[in-house]
């Protein structure tokens, strides 16, 4: 009897967890990326954002596929909505601010890499003062 009691408040408690709406399609895009199928990955990632839009982590995962394909202002983007979703992502930032700064929008990586260079981030310390001595070259 007391099994019985057991299995019956274990059904009901797992009932009760949330359940991932993005868990699928995810499933789906990791699958794809192991198998170097991007063309399934992309979309399954996609479908992954529609189920959960909150997710910053779903956002970076496509960032980095799209750059396997060479695409880095797609994914540029992303990283951009990560750090929207996510400001203490630093990681995330700092990939969107290298990102911005190869796809000509230096004004915008600058920002980025002050605002982390002042919270001691050494690697945006570095960035902004190479990007700062590019543009005076280029004046």
């Amino acid at each position: 009897m007391r099994a019985l009691i057991l299995i019956a408040v274990a059904v009901v408690l797992a009932s009760a967890q949330p359940r991932d709406a993005a868990f699928e399609a995810l499933d789906r895009a990791y699958t794809a990326l192991r198998a170097r199928d991007y063309d399934v990955a992309m979309p399954a990632f996609l479908a992954g954002i529609e189920a959960a839009p909150a997710r910053a982590d779903i956002r970076k995962d496509l960032a980095y596929t799209y750059l396997k394909i060479g695409e880095p202002t797609l994914a540029r983007d992303q990283f951009r909505a990560a750090v929207r979703l996510d400001p203490t992502d630093v990681t995330a930032a700092l990939e969107f601010a290298f990102l911005c700064y190869e796809t000509k929008q230096q004004a915008e990586a600058r920002r980025v890499f002050d605002r982390l260079r002042r919270t001691g981030n050494t690697t945006a310390e570095q960035a902004f003062h190479r990007s700062e001595e590019h543009t005076s070259e280029l004046q």
